[in-house]
């Protein structure tokens, strides 16, 4: 039962404002004999059709035909032709509400500059000018007037009287009943009320000067502070003051020098002209506050990402100054962030890899739409180096101008820590710690490369003598000591750019960078000696080891292959001579 009266409430409120509605029009403003010259009661009709589907008016027009025939009829000279009259009506508010809803959806209406070019577009021009050529012909045909002057007092009326009041009633529709009003905003509404009736009552007593635009400032800073409620308010109470002094025969619409129709339609324009010069305006400050609590909840999310975020966040301008740094700095690199504010973010990277960082901002400054990646090493506050990665984007303004560069930096350290770990693991032999035989070979490519620019460089193959002997006779476990004490030998022994690695069993290889044959051979003969002056633990006791050395020159004109075949044969000559010896192999047949 309820939810019955509350579907017939909405018509039968509607049907009784129509009523009073066009009543008054047709009684005040019926002042050239033919139609009314001040039509507002198709708003309340068109502001409820816009807010809801088409599927619901039905009702919605039926009580306001209901509403315009009985007020034809209580009031209208013309009342033969009501039904024509009636139907002109709903047809102009339903071409209204459909040209709205076709052309700007359901969004709020009138909340922005395109929202109100429909809404003048529809309301104020084309669905009044199509209503009213039936109501026009029916009316020229029935008093005898020129149906052009008929016509356009119609559109006059009806399009400003739509204007006017249904931006007042989508307000009322619109609003927020359950969001309470502050006591200063309603304080402050009535004292700007207060200066809007002042203003007009100043301007439309009296009728010496044509003072009109005065009240356009009053009312324009009721919309600056209330909206478009501001809006509203101050031209309801321009109509009411001004449209009282205008019938007492005051104001400066009695400069016009025509009739009562003339000046009534006068004012009428004045009206709708102040409207929509506050509207838009009103529109945009809507927009404004709408961003400005998008942002304030953009803002406030970021901040409490920022806040608890494990990534530390940057705020840069253009030249790369730090303008914000979260609180993760102090985790990650152990920067007070207030300290970094005003710093150059360059300079907290190492200077090897500022270039690469540098260019990432640049990228990053030429493309707004895109994020860009980099990872560098920097120092933390306690002078300890560390891998970090940045993810780096700038924010323009409307126009396209860098206004900031936002990063979010994370730590490296431990990822690159693994992955150096996976690259040893990749690269080395895991007895010995040497390069293994894949990484070995990259190295003699690099070498071979220099080689053939005229930087030489020598292959060893070394070989331990008797090595199966030593694992039979007292174990494996002899035998690795044997090739760690090689291995250590190697290490302690050679420069930091030789390549050291082992091939595999007793097998170890030495790229010796720099050194020609005649060079690397008695580094090769010292090590024979050093090796043989060691010794190393087995079961009850120690025991020493010899080494066989190939020796090959990396050249041009030969691959890398054909200079390890040539170690191999020097190699085996060595050890057909008797073991613990170096023999070299000079030429090669390619």
């Amino acid at each position: 039962m309820s939810r019955l009266r509350a579907r017939l409430l909405a018509p039968l409120a509607l049907m009784l404002c129509y009523f009073a509605l066009a009543g008054a029009a047709i009684a005040l403003t019926r002042l050239s004999g033919g139609v009314a010259l001040l039509w507002v009661a198709t708003a309340p009709l068109l502001a409820m059709l816009v807010g809801r589907k088409p599927r619901r008016w039905a009702p919605l027009i039926a009580a306001a035909a209901i509403g315009s025939l009985l007020a034809s009829f209580c009031f209208s000279a013309i009342w033969q032709i009501a039904p024509i009259l009636g139907v002109a009506n709903m047809a102009e508010a339903v071409i209204g509400a459909l040209l709205i809803r076709r052309w700007h959806g359901t969004a709020a209406p009138l909340a922005s500059p395109q929202s109100i070019i429909v809404f003048i577009a529809a309301a104020g021009l084309l669905a009044p000018a199509v209503s009213g050529l039936p109501a026009a012909a029916a009316v020229s045909l029935w008093l005898d007037l020129p149906f052009g002057k008929v016509w356009f007092d119609w559109l006059i009326g009806h399009g400003l009287g739509s204007l006017i009041v249904t931006p007042i009633v989508l307000l009322a529709l619109h609003r927020e009943p359950e969001r309470s009003i502050p006591r200063h905003r309603l304080v402050e509404g009535a004292g700007l009320a207060l200066l809007v009736g002042i203003v007009t009552a100043a301007v439309f007593a009296q009728h010496t000067f044509p003072l009109l635009f005065v009240t356009a400032l009053p009312v324009m800073i009721a919309t600056m502070h209330l909206g478009r409620a501001g809006a509203s308010l101050g031209i309801v109470i321009v109509a009411l003051v001004g449209g009282a002094f205008t019938l007492m025969g005051s104001g400066p619409m009695m400069l016009i020098a025509q009739s009562a129709a003339v000046r009534l339609q006068f004012f009428q324009l004045f009206l709708g002209v102040e409207f929509l010069l506050a509207l838009p305006v009103a529109a945009v400050l809507s927009q404004r506050s709408a961003l400005m609590r998008a942002l304030s909840e953009s803002e406030a999310r970021y901040r409490l990402f920022a806040d608890t975020a494990t990534d530390a966040m940057f705020t840069l301008d253009p030249d790369g100054t730090i303008r914000f740094a979260s609180p993760a700095v102090r985790e990650l690199a152990m920067y007070e962030p207030e300290a970094l504010v005003g710093t150059n973010a360059l300079t907290l990277v190492i200077a090897d890899d500022r270039a690469r960082v540098q260019e990432a901002h640049r990228q990053a400054l030429a493309h707004p739409d895109r994020s860009f990646r980099v990872e560098y090493r920097s120092r933390r506050a306690d002078g300890e180096e560390a891998w970090f990665e940045t993810n780096t984007r700038a924010v323009a303004d409307p126009d396209g101008v860098i206004v900031s560069v936002v990063s979010v930096v994370r730590d490296l350290s431990d990822r690159k820590q693994r992955e150096h770990e996976l690259e040893r693991a990749a690269t080395t032999d895991p007895l010995t710690g040497l390069l293994n035989r894949r990484a070995f070979q990259r190295a003699g490519a690099d070498m071979m490369a220099l080689a053939r620019r005229g930087t030489p460089s020598t292959l060893a193959i070394l070989d331990l003598d008797h090595f199966k002997r030593v694992n039979d006779e007292h174990g494996h476990a002899a035998g690795d000591a044997a090739l760690l004490m090689l291995a250590d030998l190697l290490r302690d022994s050679l420069r930091p750019y030789d390549a050291i690695g082992r091939l595999g069993g007793e097998e170890f290889a030495i790229l010796l960078h720099g050194l020609d044959l005649a060079a690397a051979r008695p580094v090769c003969e010292r090590l024979c000696r050093a090796l043989a002056a060691r010794s190393f633990a087995v079961p009850g006791g120690e025991r020493s080891v010899t080494m066989s050395i190939g020796l090959a020159e990396l050249c041009s004109g030969v691959t890398l292959d054909v200079v390890f075949d040539g170690a191999d044969q020097a190699l085996y000559r060595a050890k057909r001579a008797g073991r613990n010896r170096v023999e070299e192999t000079a030429d090669f047949i390619s």
